[in-house]
């Protein structure tokens, strides 16, 4: 299986994306350090980090759902979780192959491994079933613990809690401070992902399971037309998804990302396409912008509505920030501790024991919300 020629907006679109978010780690680098060290920043703490607050997301959508309030404190974890639901929703699975640079990323090792190697393994359907069905256990269990095993006033307390409002910052130092454990399997990881395509994605990813079970219900999906195929097999050879493509009429699969490696692949014009089912033969849905741009689109909306009605940044003060940051590694920040220890209910927290400095104007002894 030869790597497909990338269709170049799809691979734009990823570029563009990689480069937010080194821009947002960067700003959150430069936001973070200071405050851990005591001292007051010089730049804004960025909501576009929340990005990588899924299951916050979903926890928020849960709490939106059973009260119709959005999450003042993680806003845009919500926005970009329904943003990058509904682009899946519309266009199958689309945000896997044309926004996350994880997949990016993944996807670089892979043809990278090709052309060193000249061959990539295929693990046998014996061994890539029951792998593939591994991703589909992660989210089961994340669907538990937030649709099932917590009550919505457990949802509220836990999208409040001091764990909650510093998980970004959790997230930073796991990864800033790694242990000898997160470096290996973070190397057997790229390791894999270099010999077997898509190695994270296709077996490990939870949200990538979710935004799959979402693209079957999508009604623009890659679809064949029988009449003008020549069966010569090239749109099967390039799917990383590793579809039989030629034996298909629409790619109703939750594998399938949507990617269109296959359509630029295929030298027939017209026989492949992404379409709705009512437009199998509309030429209007023949070129590969059109799904890409409404992909986009609908991510975009999603985003700029949540901006438009004042939900997008976080409603944390900075003071308070400022007073929680130098503590962050304190038994109230664990996932366990910050929410066994809600506050106001005279748990001991380290706090007291931490001088704060104040920006000007604010009291030390200003409330902890």
């Amino acid at each position: 299986m030869r790597p497909a020629k990338v269709f170049s907006y799809r691979r734009t679109a990823q570029l563009v994306m990689l480069a937010v978010v080194v821009v947002i780690g960067v700003q959150f680098t430069l936001w973070l350090g200071p405050q851990l060290a005591g001292r007051w920043p010089q730049v804004g703490r960025p909501a576009g980090v929340e990005g990588f607050l899924p299951i916050d997301g979903m926890m928020a959508l849960r709490h939106f759902l059973d009260t119709g309030v959005v999450d003042p404190i993680h806003p845009a974890a919500l926005a970009i979780f329904l943003g990058i639901c509904l682009m899946s929703v519309v266009v199958a699975k689309s945000f896997c192959s044309h926004l996350c640079p994880v997949g990016l990323f993944s996807e670089f090792l892979g043809r990278t491994g090709f052309r060193v190697t000249g061959k990539r393994l295929t693990p046998p359907k014996w061994i890539d079933i029951p792998l593939r069905s591994l991703k589909y256990l992660v989210l089961g269990f994340f669907v538990w613990a937030v649709w099932f095993s917590l009550s919505p006033r457990g949802i509220d307390a836990f999208l409040h809690s001091p764990y909650a409002k510093l998980v970004d910052v959790k997230m930073w130092l796991f990864f800033a401070h790694p242990s000898r454990l997160t470096i290996a399997v973070l190397g057997a990881l790229v390791v894999a992902s270099v010999f077997v395509r898509d190695f994270w994605c296709r077996y490990l990813c939870p949200y990538g399971a979710l935004l799959g079970m979402l693209g079957r219900l999508a009604p623009f999906k890659v679809t064949r037309d029988p009449d003008v195929c020549t069966d010569c097999r090239a749109c099967t050879n390039v799917c990383p998804a590793r579809l039989e493509v030629h034996r298909m009429t629409r790619v109703a699969s939750f594998e399938c990302t949507s990617c269109q490696d296959c359509v630029m692949a295929c030298p027939v014009d017209g026989c492949l396409a992404v379409r709705s089912p009512f437009a199998r033969s509309s030429k209007r849905w023949l070129r590969p912008i059109v799904a890409t741009g409404l992909a986009l689109g609908m991510y975009l909306a999603v985003l700029g509505l949540f901006r438009l009605t004042g939900h997008w940044s976080t409603a944390i003060p900075a003071a308070e920030y400022h007073r929680r940051l130098p503590e962050v590694t304190s038994p109230l920040y664990t996932h366990v501790g910050g929410v066994a220890m809600a506050e106001g209910s005279g748990a001991p927290t380290s706090r007291a024991a931490v001088p704060h400095a104040s920006p000007p104007g604010e009291s030390s002894s200003h409330p902890l919300q």
